[in-house]
């Protein structure tokens, strides 16, 4: 079972559209077990801020990479926690290339070698030249340690 509705989906798809060729990004908080009551949460990419100000620490623009913008995200925590939701879904869309998961992706879920969202999915949209060709979900997998391709 695909862990959000097809409102969401679409607006994902959506949104991946509207920034590209840039990368999109997001969040999907709500109810576990529920697609039910769910809220998306469209987040500010600010990768091209960052590789504006330190090229060095941050070698890529937005064009293949994201970084969601703090103070966004601690509010859709804190509001997720005040509702009595979990985040369900982080989202981000890869322009012009498939919908895997990078190297780079798995750097930004993972602290200290731990995903920060064990229980949360992972949605990458493929765009090629402003159309969405691909879907892909990922979940960490304690055994190989490792975020795995699902098939809903």
């Amino acid at each position: 079972m695909i862990p959000l509705s097809q409102d969401h989906l679409e607006e994902i798809r959506a949104h991946a559209l509207d920034e590209y060729p840039e990368e999109c990004c997001g969040i999907v908080i709500g109810f576990p077990g529920s697609t039910k009551d769910a809220i998306l949460f469209r987040c500010t990419n600010i990768q091209n801020n960052l590789h504006k100000l330190d090229p060095e620490t941050y070698p890529r623009d937005a064009r293949t990479a994201y970084n969601m913008e703090s103070m966004e995200v601690v509010k859709i925590f804190s509001q997720a926690e005040a509702k009595g939701m979990v985040i369900k879904t982080f989202y981000h869309s890869h322009p012009e290339h498939d919908a895997y998961f990078s190297a780079e992706d798995k750097r930004m879920a993972l602290l200290d070698g731990e995903p920060t969202y064990p229980e949360a999915e992972h949605l990458v949209v493929s765009v090629y030249n402003k159309e969405v060709k691909d879907e892909a979900w990922f979940a960490w997998d304690s055994q190989t340690r490792s975020f795995e391709k699902q098939n809903h």
